[in-house]
């Protein structure tokens, strides 16, 4: 039987939007040597279309998938993995046909995905899964706009990221509310960003600034990309901020900044205590007051 031509890298990727920015060094630590394809849904393989490395993008609910996680045996599932020279997947530990498969490879490699508590970052976590060595340097997640980038305005924007998929990561609105109006005072625009997890919340935050909901992940990184700075919670937004190199503050209710939190090249993390938010607002403050002219 003919050696099978194996050429590139497969990732499984069952992670949602943040989790897929988090991903980001990873893709390029593997697309540095040979072709990507990774398989995801939803929001995470929206992101994956802003990564700066070439990657093909896949869902993770093609019949190829399926056949995979079958309890039968397909050989087009041999056959599917044999057009691979390395393989990484994040899903399916728990499930031993699964794991049988990938392993009678002899090329996979299976990492759980990531849930806290954590030691580490989920960056590095993603990035030593695929043979990167996290230790060598901290690794930031980038993302890029494919079309030009918008020009920015001859005023300041702030952009508020407010909500979250787990309420529960959701810092107080006051806060926001407070930032937006010094913003303001300070000659600046404000813009709030809403997503699916705030349904009827216009209307509410609308005396606070114009909100805006962008229609796909590609949207909102091009409404991130021309502001001055942003504020958000730990939350796929503020990951897709971070990641676009826009100077931020992320506020942490719940979570631990140095597991899960947006990475990035100016971004300062205020893990909230419980003295209301007001500490939290002056600490915010320093650092976006350096944004306006």
């Amino acid at each position: 039987m003919p050696t099978p031509d194996l050429t590139g890298a497969l990732v499984l990727f069952p992670g949602a939007l943040g989790d897929a920015v988090c991903l980001e060094p990873a893709i390029a630590a593997l697309a540095a040597s040979q072709p990507v394809t990774l398989h995801a849904r939803g929001g995470a393989a929206e992101v994956a279309a802003l990564y700066p490395s070439p990657v093909t993008v896949r869902s993770l609910d093609a019949p190829e998938i399926a056949r995979l996680f079958s309890p039968e045996d397909d050989p087009r599932t041999t056959q599917w993995l044999d057009g691979f020279a390395r393989i990484v997947s994040f899903t399916g530990i728990g499930v031993p046909d699964v794991v049988r498969r990938l392993q009678a490879t002899g090329r996979a490699a299976l990492a759980a995905f990531p849930r806290p508590p954590l030691s580490v970052h989920a960056v590095d976590l993603f990035l030593r899964a695929v043979g990167g060595d996290p230790r060598t340097a901290r690794a930031v997640p980038r993302l890029e706009l494919h079309a030009p980038s918008p020009v920015a305005g001859p005023t300041p924007l702030l952009v508020l990221l407010p909500g979250s998929g787990g309420r529960a990561k959701r810092a107080p609105a006051g806060i926001f509310e407070s930032l937006a109006r010094r913003w303001r005072q300070c000659g600046g625009d404000v813009s709030i960003v809403l997503g699916p997890a705030e349904p009827g919340e216009d209307a509410a935050w609308g005396a606070v600034g114009r909100t805006v909901r962008p229609s796909s992940v590609a949207t909102l990184a091009r409404d991130v990309a021309s502001a001055a700075a942003f504020v958000g919670n730990d939350s796929g937004p503020s990951h897709v901020a971070a990641a676009l190199g826009t100077p931020g503050v992320v506020l942490y209710t719940t979570t631990d900044p140095t597991a899960f939190g947006p990475r990035g090249s100016d971004v300062t993390s205020i893990v909230l205590t419980s003295d209301g938010g007001t500490g939290a607002v002056e600490t915010a403050w320093q650092a976006l007051r350096a944004r306006l002219p």
